[in-house]
C-alpha cells in the first residue's frame, strides 16, 4: 500500500474536534472557541471527497450555483461567522443538503425541485449552517460519509497493474453515504438557530414550518427522495411543535420568494431529463449493466455536454466495461472541466492503470496528492 495515497484518503476523513461552544447572551448564534483557520483547512481538504460522494457538483449550472452562494452569504452575514462560506449544487435528485467544517456546503438539485418558495429553501440552508456553527456531530456525519469514499479512493489510488476494475466500488457508482443521525436536541437547536438566521437575513420564517410539514408528509408517504434527509434529520411531533412555537415569536414578514428563485428552479427543471439519465446510468452501473449504463450517459452528455459529473461517470463505466483507452479520453475531459479537483486526477490515474500505463497513472496520483494538500 502506498503511504502517499493512504495519507490522501485519511485527509478526507479528518474529524472536527470536540470544542465547547460559548454562547453570546445577546446573540442566539453560537460563537465557537476554535481556530478558524484550522476549521477552514479541514473543510477545504474534505470538500472534493464529499462532493464526489454526493454525486458530484453540477458544473453546467453556474448561475444556479452563484444564486445559492448569494443566499448563503446573506445568512452568513447574520451569523458573525469567520468562515468563507461556499455552496455547490449537487447532482442528486434526493432532498438533502449538508455542511462541512469551515463553511463548505452542498445542496442537491432535488431539494430545489421539492421546495415551493425561496423561504423553504433558505430554511434548510440555515438549518445546515446552524449544525456546522454549533458543531452538532458534524465530525460523525462527515466521518460516515467519507470513510466509505476513502475506501473507494484507496482502491483506485493503489490498484496494481492488471487489477480487474470494480463495478459499484468506483467513485460515483455506489453513492452510499453513511451518515449518523442527529440527536433530537441537536435538531431542535439547529431549527431555532436556523430560524433566527433566516429572519435576520430578511426571509419569512414561516418557510421553516412549511418545509418541515412538507418533509413530514413525504416521510409518512414513504417518498424515497426524502429518505436521505429524514434519515439524518428525523421529523417528530415535538420538533414540529417547537418550530411552530419558535416561528410564532417573529412577525410573519420578510422575503418569501424571488424572481431569481423561480428562474433557477425553472433552469434545473428544463435540463432535468439529462440529470435523470445520469441517475439512471448510475443505477445500471451498480447493477453491472455497463452497456446500458453507457448508453444512458451518452444520451445525458448530448443534453449536458459540459457536465463534468456526467463525464466522470462515463469514464468509470468505460473502465468497468473493459474500454480503458476510451475511459482515458473521458477522464481527460473531466480534468479539463474541473482542473483543480483531486478526484479528477485519481480517476485519470485509475483509467491509465486499467490501460496498463502505470507511469501516467502514478503521475496523475502525484497531481491528486498535491491538489489535496
Amino acid at each position: 500500500m502506498k503511504p502517499s495515497i493512504l495519507a490522501l484518503c485519511l485527509a478526507a476523513t479528518t474529524l472536527i474536534g470536540c470544542q465547547n461552544p460559548v454562547r453570546d447572551p445577546i446573540d442566539s448564534v453560537v460563537q465557537v472557541v476554535t481556530d478558524p483557520q484550522q476549521e477552514i483547512q479541514k473543510g477545504r481538504r474534505q470538500y472534493p471527497f464529499a462532493l464526489a460522494q454526493s454525486g458530484g457538483d453540477l458544473t453546467q449550472f453556474p448561475e444556479t450555483t452563484h444564486y445559492l452562494n448569494d443566499l448563503i452569504q446573506r445568512l452568513a452575514k447574520t451569523a458573525n461567522s469567520p468562515f468563507p462560506w461556499e455552496i455547490r449544487l449537487m447532482n442528486d435528485s434526493s432532498i438533502n443538503a449538508w455542511a462541512l467544517p469551515g463553511g463548505k456546503m452542498g445542496v442537491n438539485y432535488g431539494l430545489i425541485n421539492a421546495v415551493e418558495t425561496e423561504a423553504e429553501l433558505v430554511s434548510v440552508l440555515g438549518h445546515e449552517m446552524a449544525h456546522s456553527i454549533e458543531l452538532h456531530g458534524t465530525g460523525r456525519e462527515t466521518f460516515g460519509a467519507l470513510v466509505g469514499l476513502a475506501a473507494q479512493v484507496i482502491e483506485i489510488g493503489i490498484s496494481e497493474p492488471g487489477t480487474k476494475p470494480g463495478s459499484n466500488k468506483l467513485i460515483g457508482l455506489g453513492q452510499n453515504i453513511l451518515m449518523g443521525q442527529y440527536s433530537q436536541s441537536n435538531e431542535l437547536e439547529a431549527d431555532r438557530v436556523g430560524v433566527d438566521l433566516m429572519v435576520r437575513a430578511g426571509f419569512d420564517p414561516t418557510g421553516a414550518v412549511g418545509m418541515q410539514e412538507k418533509l413530514a408528509e413525504l416521510g409518512a408517504g414513504g417518498n424515497s427522495v426524502a429518505q436521505k434527509l429524514l434519515g439524518t434529520h428525523p421529523i417528530s411531533r415535538e420538533r414540529l411543535a417547537a418550530i411552530r412555537t419558535e416561528v410564532a415569536k417573529y412577525p410573519n414578514q420578510g422575503q418569501i420568494t424571488s424572481p431569481e428563485f423561480t428562474r433557477e428552479k425553472a433552469e434545473i427543471q428544463s435540463r432535468e431529463s439529462g440529470l435523470t439519465l445520469i441517475s439512471d446510468a448510475r443505477k445500471k452501473g451498480a447493477e453491472k449493466e455497463f452497456g446500458s449504463a453507457l448508453s444512458l450517459t451518452s444520451r445525458a452528455l448530448k443534453i449536458l455536454p459540459n457536465e463534468h459529473s456526467a463525464w466522470r461517470l462515463h469514464a468509470e463505466l468505460l473502465v468497468a466495461n473493459q474500454q480503458p483507452r476510451k475511459a482515458i479520453e473521458s477522464a481527460l475531459r473531466v480534468r479539463e472541466l474541473n482542473p483543480t479537483d483531486p478526484i479528477s486526477e485519481l480517476l485519470l490515474g485509475y483509467c491509465y492503470d486499467a490501460a496498463g500505463d502505470r507511469a501516467n497513472g502514478d503521475a496523475a496520483r502525484d497531481r491528486a496528492r498535491r491538489l489535496a494538500q
